[in-house]
């Protein structure tokens, strides 16, 4: 396992996220967690996701592309590996981990 990785969503995976799953269209907060964060916590000790520069982000992106992770990890485990920052938007930052907590807290996570 890498130590750690830094992941600009707005430069590598889209400046426009799209809404909750990939039926909502392109770019969307399912696609993003299967194909980008759950393959990355995979393969790094940390993992920080920089969501700063994009467009914005729908509710239901960060429920699905964060909270979806407590299904693969615990609440302990992802505060403890998963760094989530955003200069330009401190507030998605706090909607993701609630989203996170929420989850966890639903027992979403195996």
């Amino acid at each position: 396992m890498q130590p750690r990785i830094r992941y600009v969503i707005a430069e590598e995976f889209s400046r426009r996220p799209g809404g909750r799953k990939k039926a909502n269209g392109a770019y969307s907060g399912e696609e993003f967690r299967e194909a980008v964060a759950r393959a990355l916590l995979q393969g790094y000790e940390r993992v920080t996701f920089d969501l700063a520069g994009s467009a914005g982000y729908t509710t239901g992106f960060l429920d699905e592309a964060f909270g979806g992770l407590a299904k693969y990890f615990s609440l302990a485990e992802l505060e403890r590996r998963l760094e989530i920052i955003a200069e330009d938007d401190p507030g998605a930052v706090d909607i993701a981990w609630q989203r996170i907590r929420d989850a966890a807290s639903e027992g979403r996570h195996h």
